[in-house]
Formats: C-alpha cells, structure tokens, sequence
C-alpha cells in the first residue's frame, strides 16, 4: 500500500538527501546485525526529525503500512528506544512519537536488550546442555560427549567472558566517561601491540 510522501517543507534539498541516507545506512547497519531493516529505519526518522511524528507521518516517509508502523513503534518502545510525547501544538487525538537521541543511551539501551534477549538465553542453552552431558546415558566416559561437553563448555566461558567484558563497560557508558574508556582501549592496543 502507497502513501504518499510527504516532506517537511522547511528543510532544503541538501538536507532532506542527508535524511534519506542516514535512514537507508540506519536500516542497511541494523539488517547486518539482524535487526528488522524497518524498525531501524522508523528509529532513524525519528532520530533525525526535529519534531515528533505521528504514524501517519512515518508511514509516509518511509512507504510502510500502517500495521508495520504500529508493530515498530511498539517494539521500539518497548526497547526504550522511543517514546510517545505530547505535542502541545497539535489540537488532535493522536499519539506522536520521538526517539531516543543521546548516543550513550541508546548504546545503553541496545546492549541491554540483546544482552537480555540473545546473550543470556544462549548462555543458559549452553549450560543447560553441557550439564545434560554429565548426567546423560553415554556418561562422561564415552570420548565423544566429554569432547563435546568441553567444546560447549568453552563456548559458554568465552560467551561469559565477553558477557563480563559487556558489563563492566555498562558503567563507562552509563556515565558517559568517554576518558576512561579511551584508556581502557589504549591499554588494549598496547598489549595488541607486544
């Protein structure tokens, strides 16, 4: 279903081209990271707009249908991502909505998420099945369950080793401590180096 497009009138050619970029490499980025390319690009138009937008404003941006929309936004918020905000200036019934614009946030926001939705579920699948390994009929003396207890057991150190690594950068960025995060990254060139 087409909408028609409909762009803001105040912004210049130049302008509008930038938007259109950043939205399309804001839904390129998300596809490579197995994000809906969608949902990336309803939260790059409200990242780049200046003002809250309706779901009729976004649906013709972007050319989606008005269920895709709904879904989006949804999810979006849900992730904490984006927001429904009053708009004073409106006399009307609908919701309009605004993004999450500090960077450090929403880097915030999106580590979580996944950490909570991907990292952690796979984590405890890990576990889970290294442990069935000990107490499943083949026993921990048959050669190819204990090979591939110790592969899923390594995966799930490494997995938790990075999960550790995760967390313990969430305080930098909660904190916005640009510094010390540039000095975390210079010891790790350092000893990339030696």
């Amino acid at each position: 279903m087409a909408h028609p497009v409909t762009q803001p009138p105040t912004l210049s050619p130049a302008l509008l081209e930038a938007r259109r970029r950043f939205i399309a490499a804001w839904g390129d980025m998300a596809s490579a990271w197995g994000v809906s390319r969608t949902m990336a690009q309803v939260y790059a138009l409200l990242y780049v707009s200046t003002e809250a937008l309706d779901t009729d404003g976004i649906m013709a941006e972007l050319d989606i249908s008005r269920g895709n929309a709904n879904m989006t936004l949804h999810r979006l918020m849900e992730w904490g991502l984006a927001s429904k905000v009053e708009r004073p200036d409106r006399d009307t019934r609908k919701d309009y909505y605004s993004a999450e614009k500090d960077v450090w946030a929403l880097t915030l926001k999106v580590i979580r998420e996944r950490n909570e939705k991907e990292v952690q579920p796979v984590m405890h699948h890990l576990n889970e099945i290294a442990a069935s390994l000990e107490t499943g009929t083949s026993g921990p003396a048959d050669p190819d369950a204990a090979a591939l207890k110790g592969r899923i057991e390594e995966m799930a150190a490494f997995m938790q080793l990075f999960n550790t690594v995760v967390e313990r950068m969430l305080p930098l960025i909660q904190a916005k401590d640009l510094k010390q995060i540039e000095r975390l990254l210079s010891v790790l060139d350092m000893t990339r180096r030696s």
